[in-house]
């Protein structure tokens, strides 16, 4: 009779073992598609091709990515510049402290064709003035001729006939026609613009384009710009940049003037394409108020010490005598 129990126990044990075993074979079998259901990792993205705007390309002229219409524009620009003209007003010297203008004139440079009708226009006009001063010539000598004839022709007559002839008008001649008007004045040049203001005119060979930009620079220089950096040149005329410049340090120093010639998108977007560097030294005189105010800045610190104290005394002192005159005062009104 025990037997009977222990063997339906240990049936029991084997077909809960059984029912586990079971179990455990399929929840692997349950998790495998939730595993194939998973999104796969994403791969990695090219920053390059991330950062890359559509339709465009990266251009030598100006290492950055625009569109191959731009490029092409570009590359064209810097292809047609050129050496042209320019000059400036060089303030040489200055003094600390004051205020001067510079101002910048670029054009292209002139063609033969402009040069031989720049000649050609002078020569017009040296003789049209020759003309002019010819023809004047001739209507005096004339006027003069027939007067004396006049004269002459009334000494032979009766006192009654030379007042008739004295009394008549003078001949005159007929005016010589009046000369062509001359023709409209070339465009200045940019020294000829650059002349008639304060300094010495100096002359430099930039990189001319269609569009520039023009910088001044210094050291020991306060520059402020009074036209827009960035203008356009156009064929046969003189484009003009101005700076304000003031010289706050003493000495030799030297200006900078920097020309770009820039390709600007449909944007508005510019980027360099050539450049030029013009240097020029400007010797900086200090006057003598200035030169006491730098000695004053440096001079040693026992120096402002002493002068601080003879300053305190000068203070102390003025206010002992005004106190003694005071007590006097007083007393002899006492």
């Amino acid at each position: 009779m025990l037997r009977r129990p222990i063997f339906a126990r240990s049936l029991a044990a084997a077909a809960l073992l059984a029912l586990a075993a079971c179990g455990q074979a399929e929840n692997p079998m349950d998790s495998a598609p939730a595993a194939e259901e998973e999104p796969a990792a994403a791969a990695p993205s090219d920053p390059a091709v991330a950062t890359a705007e559509p339709n465009t390309e990266l251009c030598a002229e100006v290492g950055r990515r625009v569109s191959a219409q731009d490029c092409a524009d570009f590359a064209a620009l810097a292809e047609r510049a050129a050496s042209g003209a320019a000059a400036f007003n060089a303030p040489n010297p200055m003094q600390r402290g004051e205020v001067h203008t510079l101002q910048l004139a670029i054009s292209f440079a002139l063609t033969q064709e402009q040069i031989a009708a720049r000649d050609e226009r002078a020569r017009l006009e040296a003789e049209s003035v020759a003309a002019q001063r010819s023809a004047t010539q001739r209507e005096r000598l004339e006027a003069e001729r027939i007067l004396a004839e006049q004269r002459a022709a009334a000494e032979a007559q009766t006192p009654e006939v030379i007042d008739d002839i004295l009394s008549e008008p003078p001949a005159t001649t007929t005016p010589a026609p009046a000369p062509p008007p001359p023709a409209p004045p070339p465009p200045l040049t940019p020294s000829e613009t650059v002349d008639p203001l304060q300094g010495d005119t100096v002359e430099f060979t930039p990189l001319v384009g269609r569009f520039m930009r023009a910088e001044l620079v210094g050291n020991g220089f306060e520059i402020t710009p009074l036209s827009p950096a960035s203008q356009e040149v156009l064929q046969d005329s003189v484009t003009t940049w101005n700076w304000r410049v003031v010289a706050n340090e003493g000495g030799r120093r030297s200006l900078t003037l920097r020309t770009v010639v820039e390709g600007c998108t449909a944007e508005g977007q510019c980027y360099p394409l050539r450049s030029t560097s013009q240097n020029y030294d400007v010797n900086v005189t200090v006057g003598l108020v200035g030169q006491a105010q730098d000695f004053l800045t440096a001079a040693p610190t026992w120096m402002r010490l002493v002068a601080g104290v003879l300053t305190a005394l000068a203070v102390l002192l003025g206010a002992w005598f005004g106190l003694r005159s005071a007590f006097r005062k007083g007393r002899a009104e006492a």
